[in-house]
């Protein structure tokens, strides 16, 4: 039953709830390593997948909180729960006779994914060291523990960070949207102050004619968290002493292992071959941005990051008679989330209510249990709001994994965009951030859908797939029949116009080549700092190194960047940053199967059969050949590259 008025989580109540949860698995795991012959998937699958359960919802949990819980007690002590959860679960990951149990199950007496998950879980294991000696194990174990540590901390540093850039005065927001100038009035002491955090970062940068304004803004958002200067060092040293020890030669060889890619070399190969299909186009792309900036810098010979946005827009305002603000007004931030909820559940056969979640974090929070096809699947969260100690990008993550026959899902969402709370008028949104809106809610649909997913860690995919089914919901709020659905003009109600979508949709093309080389070269700077060849090095000086070769504009010199790069923290991007264009190259593949109707729902049904629903039941190249009928490539990728 729904609480009509939430306990928000108490770091007591939480402490005494994972204090339960790691009994629970510690049992289970005693258990498990005192099972004897014969061993069968009730007496070794069962139990593993119930210790994997308990760990899950402990670290799921604390790591909502971490990002998302606005007291600093609970979120401590969630970093404290969430390093003895890891430990745990790193013993379980090591436990030989675990292992040996898993390798003696009779293949035959199991379905297809018991033996999935049973070749999956022993992988695990190997990669974490449960072949080695006791020596090593607990060298391999008390490196990543450190890596744990050394994750929260650079998370912590970057979510405790905000910076503001004085203006020198009200001139400094000439060419920025009037809803932006009407939030942005100068304080007590007469100056206004534009912050880091995303809603004020990203429009700032693409209309402030202020060269110097932008400048200074793109310095303190590069600026944060300096600290992370040497805990990203730290992690890239450590990672690759991890990796020494469990047998591999550098970490980035450990961490794309298991990926679609396979190894570091095919990466290499991955973006040799997006290089030759995005190199010239992206070479033209910047010529245009210079020839722009020309125009006021006669005598400029490149074009800088700070100003990179600021050109693209003018560029896409003359060449396509499409200017970002244009569509501003027609975006408001409630129409927006509304009509997300209403395309997902025509598309997916999802019905979206509305609750007061019982532990609400936070009063903005809004949650929706959610059914697919009358049948309840579990709960989803949206935190999409800026505010302090809470973490400043945008993703999603599991509060509760839904596992098939045991427990419905609750998937969250942590966004930053404008609060309508905080305005005096409407919250006006980038046509971007609804970009981005649609595609972190594509992982909230990915997490519902697999819901029937019988086993923990058969509920995700390889780690570069992961991004694909969000990326390919992008292309939705880029259609002319969706935005008709929702996007009215705030003042006067109007639809927008299909002209001013056309234009939208012209200028869209426009700068994907730069887009593409940017991913390249940032995936490269992730490759390169863990490549093995100088780890522990300081991470500035590989990112400089990196845009001297692969770089498209002039950097600022002398910050701290990469230290508050969000995807540095955990496993998932370190080495693999490239997984946004791997994605990406497989999404734009999917979408040929739609043949132009996006709203074909026979198609989408089967989507979500196909490639949603199966997790990582099979492997991901294969949930893409049951859906297209054969293997992806590149093709539709390349031509969505060239427009």
């Amino acid at each position: 039953m729904t609480l009509t008025k939430p306990a928000p989580i108490t770091a007591g109540r939480l402490d005494t709830r994972s204090r339960e949860r790691l009994a629970r698995a510690e049992s289970l795991l005693r258990q498990l390593e005192r099972t004897g012959a014969p061993f069968t998937k009730d007496t070794v699958i069962a139990p593993l997948n119930d210790l994997q359960v308990e760990l899950h919802n402990l670290s799921a949990e604390c790591g909502i909180y971490i990002a998302m819980h606005p007291d600093p007690e609970v979120q401590q002590l969630a970093e404290k729960l969430q390093r003895e959860a890891n430990e745990l679960g790193q013993r379980q990951l090591q436990s030989r006779p675990l292992y040996d149990a898993l390798a003696a199950i009779d293949a035959s007496s199991l379905g297809p994914v018991e033996r999935r998950f049973v070749d999956v879980a022993r992988l695990d294991m190997r990669r974490a060291g449960a072949e080695l000696g006791p020596a090593e194990r607990d060298r391999a174990r008390a490196l990543r523990a450190e890596l744990t540590r050394l994750g929260q901390e650079h998370a912590r540093h970057i979510r405790e960070d905000t910076r503001f850039v004085a203006l020198e005065g009200p001139h400094e927001l000439d060419g920025l949207p009037a809803d932006y100038i009407a939030a942005h009035q100068p304080g007590a002491d007469g100056v206004i102050r534009i912050s880091t955090n995303p809603p004020d970062h990203q429009p700032f940068m693409t209309y402030a004619r202020s060269d110097r304004a932008r400048r200074a803004l793109q310095t303190a958002y590069l600026d944060r968290a300096p600290q992370n200067v040497e805990v990203l060092a730290a992690l890239t040293r450590t990672r690759h002493d991890l990796a020494r020890v469990l047998g591999y030669p550098t970490w980035a060889h450990y961490n794309v292992e298991d990926r679609m890619v396979g190894t570091p070399e095919a990466l290499q190969r991955f973006f040799t071959e997006l290089d030759e299909a995005s190199a010239e186009a992206a070479k033209a792309e910047v010529a245009v941005l210079l020839e722009e900036k020309r125009l006021e810098h006669p005598g400029a010979t490149t074009v800088g990051d700070w100003e990179s946005s600021y050109y693209l827009n003018r560029v896409k305002t003359k060449r396509f008679s499409f200017d970002a603000q244009e569509v501003r007004p027609y975006l408001e931030y409630g129409r927006v989330r509304q009509a997300i909820l209403d395309l997902n559940s025509e598309l997916f056969g999802m019905t979206f209510t509305p609750v007061v979640h019982e532990e609400r974090w936070h009063p903005t929070v809004e949650s929706f249990d959610v059914t697919i096809d009358g049948q309840p699947v579990g709960r989803i969260s949206l935190d999409m709001h800026p505010r302090e100690r809470k973490n400043k990008w945008f993703f999603n993550a599991p509060l509760r994994l839904g596992v098939g026959g045991k427990q419905e899902g609750h998937g969250v969402l942590c966004c930053n965009f404008p609060d309508p709370t905080t305005l005096s008028g409407p919250a006006l949104m980038e046509h971007a951030h609804v970009v981005t809106y649609f595609h972190e809610f594509g992982h909230l649909v990915h997490g519902l859908a697999r819901r029937s997913v019988p086993f923990v860690r058969l509920s995700r995919t390889e780690g570069d797939f992961m991004e694909a089914p969000s990326t390919f919901l992008e292309d939705w709020i880029f259609d002319f029949k969706v935005l008709t659905r929702f996007a009215k003009h705030v003042e006067t109600g109007a639809p927008i116009p299909e002209s001013l979508v056309r234009r939208l949709r012209a200028a869209r093309g426009f700068g994907r080549a730069i887009r593409t080389r940017q991913l390249i070269a940032r995936s490269r700077l992730s490759l390169a700092l863990h490549d093995g060849t100088r780890p522990g090095a300081d991470p500035r000086q590989v990112e400089r190194e990196i845009n001297e070769r692969y770089g498209l504009f002039e950097r600022i010199p002398n910050t701290a960047s990469p230290a508050s790069w969000e995807h540095m923290d955990t496993d998932a991007y370190s080495a693999s940053y490239y997984t946004y264009l791997w994605s990406q190259t497989i999404a734009e593949d999917l979408h040929t199967a739609f043949d132009g109707d996006l709203m074909n729902t026979a198609v989408s049904r089967s989507y979500r059969d196909k490639i949603l629903a199966p997790g990582g039941t099979k492997p991901a190249a294969d949930l893409v050949r049951d859906f297209l009928g054969r293997p992806y490539d590149l093709r539709a990728f390349k031509e969505w590259l060239s427009g």
